[in-house]
């Protein structure tokens, strides 16, 4: 991958060619990424890739009229025709009504919590043994089978703007996804993630997944219809991310949120506080300077129950009146890591609440039917039980989660003590969360066709 000094002299060069073509304004970013990823299927490695990329970003602006795009180092010559196409193209759209120019530079930035971890970079093979530590003790704990990825990255990120910014980034983050089999349909799912390698636990995520493996052998269908529910880690960092998502000021602006109109209100129990949090240490996705140059910090977006904020950029702080909470995106705001605040409640109390219902493991490809209303609908799997005196008595086929993500908010009845960072490709909003276990009451479910 590129040195620091590599990319802000790319900077230096398109910055130059920008400024002849007469744009008002401007914002360049160029990153450079080193990933390796590490796949394991039927209990042996499969496949191992490694990328180096860089990739330059580029905003114009004209008259209150904005563009940007994106090429690889190797299309750099193609900038300046692609920043007069840009102009022309948008040269006939009207001024944007929620304009307002690249922030000047803040007076304090936050010092990063963390280093890039440089085993990442010197020590690929430690992946190696990462996956083969999942796969044995997938096996060990009774799994037949166990599959799964861990994708490490190391970033080296420049941002110069027209305002005056200028600065650099460099960060790390890895994670781990494990899947264990016992039969086609007896399966278990979890994932960790961190910004440095020693925090992938992987004896840990592998003995959860072939635990619920092994759980799910005894699998028997239950009636469609409510159920006190118990989501787990994964499955809660999975509806995390659609409250993330929702709480972009640009989805609630395009009515693409089910938290339109309810700033200030109570959304949830006291009990429940949601952060963004990019300066996390061991954060997943740290970051000191969003991409418009504004100083992050940490930011409640629900607090002891009441939406206390949307996400913000230049553009929707215009539009709603509000601060500008560091939260580009050019585009479009968005948040950078959630951060559940733990409860009181140990796994046993948990189910021990819900009494009888189901425990749901993981919830992936979630679709909304009404983005106003929150309704949705995902499916479940890798470990869905029915539990009566806060015991599992067998696993549950044949049910679709389905009900709204007000109720579900409005309805967590505890909040578990013991979290873990989640990261992993089927989340919906991309967002890392960290995250304890929630139970909530009368979640509804469909039959699964």
């Amino acid at each position: 991958m590129l040195s620091e000094n590599d990319l802000f002299n790319i900077v230096s060069e398109v910055e130059a060619l920008i400024k002849k073509i007469g744009v008002d304004g401007y914002a360049i970013a160029v990153g450079s990424n080193l990933s390796r990823q590490v796949r394991f299927a039927a209990n042996k490695i499969s496949v191992t890739k490694t990328w180096d990329e860089t990739e330059i970003s580029v905003l114009v602006e004209k008259d209150k009229r904005v563009a940007a795009f994106s090429v690889g180092l190797s299309s750099k010559d193609m900038i300046p025709n692609m920043a007069r196409r840009s102009l022309e193209a948008i040269k006939n759209a009207p001024p944007r009504e929620d304009y307002a120019p690249l922030p000047s530079p803040g007076e304090r930035y936050p010092s990063s919590p963390g280093a890039v971890d440089p085993s990442l970079r010197e020590n690929p093979e430690r992946l190696l043994d990462i996956a083969k530590e999942a796969i044995d003790t997938g096996l060990s704990e009774g799994a037949k089978k166990v599959a799964g990825t861990i994708i490490a990255n190391v970033y080296s990120y420049v941002l110069v703007t027209s305002a005056g910014f200028k600065d650099s980034a460099n960060l790390s983050n890895v994670y781990l996804d494990v899947r264990a089999f016992t039969s086609k349909e007896s399966t278990g799912h979890a994932s960790i993630a961190s910004r440095t390698l020693s925090e992938i636990k992987a004896k840990e995520v592998a003995s959860i997944a072939a635990r619920d493996a092994k759980f799910s052998q005894n699998i028997k269908s239950v009636d469609p219809g409510k159920y006190n529910t118990v989501f787990t880690i994964d499955a809660t960092a999975s509806l995390m991310n659609l409250v993330g998502g929702s709480a972009s000021a640009y989805a609630v602006d395009a009515g693409f949120s089910f938290l339109v109109n309810k700033l200030g209100s109570k959304i949830a129990p006291e009990k429940l506080t949601l952060e963004d949090n990019p300066l996390l240490p061991n954060g997943f996705r740290i970051r000191t300077f969003d991409d418009e140059g504004v100083p992050t910090r940490v930011l409640n977006v629900i607090n002891n129950g009441v939406l206390e904020n949307y996400l913000h950029n230049r553009f929707t702080a215009k539009k709603f009146n509000a601060e500008h909470n560091a939260h580009a995106g050019w585009l479009s705001p968005h948040a950078w890591e959630l951060v559940v605040y733990p409860g009181d409640a140990s796994w046993e109390e948990l189910l021990e609440i819900i009494n009888k219902g189901l425990i749901v493991s993981n919830a992936t490809y979630i679709r909304f039917q009404n983005y106003i209303a929150g309704t949705f609908s995902a499916i479940i799997r890798d470990g869905v039980f029915y539990v009566e005196n806060g015991e599992i008595k067998h696993a549950v086929k044949g049910l679709r989660l389905s009900d709204s993500m007000p109720n579900v908010l409005s309805n967590i009845m505890e909040i578990g003590k013991e979290r873990r960072q989640v990261f992993h490709w089927w989340l919906e909003s991309d967002i890392p969360v960290v995250t304890p276990a929630i139970a909530v009451k009368e979640v509804g479910y469909t039959k699964a066709f």
